[in-house]
């Protein structure tokens, strides 16, 4: 098995140009060619593949995506067969919320608290289905032309409804530093709190243009 690139076949989806690419994994912009539509390829290089952590936190986001069903989330679909491992997800058009932080002038204040209340309402529905995403920071949440966000990357997050999974111990101090709970620097698992911690960490750097910690 080899890495994939733009112009290749993937099962059913054809790739068509590279979205974005991280130290993990690369996330490809594609066309479904059952039905035509435009979707989004995560896929993660090869020296990962068999990395169990990794294994078991690519398959984490994959099962929390395809449960979760609402429009502040991004849409995590079902191929019909998979030969590799990979993520399909719905084509979200915009730039996520760090970017649009980085423009000239920032946000303003009836911007960010419009951007903090609909993420506010897409932690109520995520927390009443059992998942506390864990990893909620600007690069993590996508907005639309339209304003609307879209929470993305469940890689850690916490699922009250799946089993145990051996790994999960060794994620439970992943994440951002920046954006962390004390209880997740402290290596604890949290809960809905470390959640609500993350969304005033970043309401509170679309107000001011930085963060309330350092360090």
């Amino acid at each position: 098995m080899r890495e994939v690139g733009v112009g290749e076949n993937l099962d059913q989806y054809k790739l068509i140009e590279v979205i974005a690419r991280s130290g993990m994994a690369s996330i490809f912009k594609a066309i479904d060619q059952i039905d035509g539509k435009t979707v989004a390829i995560k896929v993660p290089y090869m020296q990962f593949e068999s990395d169990v952590v990794f294994y078991g936190r690519f398959q984490r986001e994959e099962e929390v995506g395809r449960r979760l069903n609402h429009p502040g989330i991004i849409k995590v679909l079902a191929p019909r067969r998979k030969s590799r491992m990979y993520i399909a997800m719905e084509y979200v058009e915009g730039p996520s919320l760090r970017a649009l932080m980085h423009e000239p002038g920032g946000l303003s204040v009836e911007k960010a608290l419009d951007l903090a209340q609909q993420l506010a309402e897409t932690l109520v529905y995520m927390h009443g289905e059992g998942v506390v995403h864990r990893d909620l920071k600007p690069e993590n949440v996508l907005v639309t032309a339209e304003g609307r966000t879209r929470i993305m990357d469940f890689g850690i997050a916490l699922d009250e409804s799946a089993r145990r999974l051996t790994w999960s111990g060794l994620s439970s101090t992943i994440g951002t530093p920046d954006y962390m709970a004390p209880e997740q620097v402290s290596g604890r698992r949290g809960d809905v709190r470390t959640d609500i911690y993350s969304l005033g960490v970043i309401l509170y750097e679309m107000l001011t243009g930085h963060l309330p910690h350092s360090g």
